[in-house]
């Protein structure tokens, strides 16, 4: 692997890790300001898809591990 290839890699995983944790960071703020009615399923939603991200990033890890 190359230096632009790893630089490619890396940009694009913290464009793919951006988008949950900005949904995240939106929703404690939401039901910060909202005393806990809104924003909790904007949370609960960025943490299952900040989970499948950080999943999918490691099984193709472990698959690219694997080649030959």
């Amino acid at each position: 692997m190359n230096g632009a290839e790893l630089a490619g890699r890396l940009i694009g995983f913290v464009i793919v890790l951006a988008v949950p944790i900005a949904m995240i960071v939106v929703g404690q703020r939401r039901k910060r300001e909202s005393g806990g009615q809104r924003g909790g399923v904007l949370f609960v939603s960025g943490i299952v898809l900040l989970v499948l991200v950080v999943l999918g990033i490691l099984s193709s890890a472990a698959q690219m591990g694997t080649a030959p």
